[in-house]
């Protein structure tokens, strides 16, 4: 990272095509200052279960054999003062009427969406580099577009400041984006209705393990204080008939 910021924010996204039921997009942040200390730990915490740090953490790779290593993972996410995680969960989406509210274009609806999960993260009094795994050829494109729509929705005024860069990344080697896939992974898991559904006992006990230790359904919308570990379920607005 060559260029200082107060905090870093990087993102990720699961399903995010139009025609896709639920969307899911994350957010993992912490202090610049604190960053390098974190990899260290996350590369420790794999050196201790793989041959090497390189092992790349991700939700789909969970298997008997490495239930405990995803436990500690969150464990070390719970314990960490310095992380925080927001996901926004987009639900119901064949209800979606981008006519009437998005002028006929779900990228408009994509880019709100991606509004909701990072106003939470962004304050004047700090300057900002988010981070992101590029997933196609347009991804720069929107992600400077959600650094518009920030600049933007949140208004600030004369006397505060909006220094937020972007930087497209390789998420194979970071840390703290594959701890980012992990939790989305079991949120998307939860909130899909795989639990009942699925013969992944491995996956389902890593969801009880993350609710049980955070103490919250991650199916369910958490106050919009919650600055830890922060969920929001989003659905379309009932149409009236």
């Amino acid at each position: 990272m060559k260029v200082k910021s107060d905090y870093l924010i990087y993102c990720d996204e699961s399903c995010p095509l139009e025609y896709e039921p639920i969307t899911l997009l994350g957010a993992i942040g912490c202090s610049y200052e604190k960053k390098e200390q974190i990899v260290i730990e996350l590369r420790d915490l794999k050196n201790k279960y793989f041959i090497n740090s390189k092992y790349e953490t991700k939700w789909v790779k969970t298997s008997r054999s490495k239930i405990e290593y995803y436990k500690e993972l969150i464990n070390y996410f719970y314990n960490n003062d310095d992380i925080r995680i927001r996901i926004l969960v987009a639900k119901n989406k064949e209800d979606l009427n981008n006519d009437k509210y998005n002028s006929g274009d779900y990228q408009e609806w994509y880019y709100k969406m991606y509004y909701y999960l990072l106003d939470k993260f962004i304050d004047s009094n700090y300057d900002y580099y988010m981070l992101y795994d590029e997933k196609d050829k347009y991804t720069t494109y929107k992600m400077n577009k959600v650094k518009d729509i920030i600049k933007t929705k949140k208004s600030f005024n004369d006397s505060e400041h909006f220094n937020f860069k972007i930087k497209q990344i390789n998420s194979k080697e970071s840390e703290l984006m594959q701890l980012l896939d992990v939790v989305m992974g079991a949120v998307g898991y939860k909130n899909r209705g795989y639990l009942d559904k699925e013969k992944g006992e491995v996956k389902k006990e890593i969801v009880k393990y993350i609710e049980e230790k955070f103490a919250k359904n991650i199916s369910e919308t958490t106050s919009p204080f919650e600055s830890k570990f922060n969920i929001f379920i989003w659905s379309p607005r009932k149409e009236a008939k």
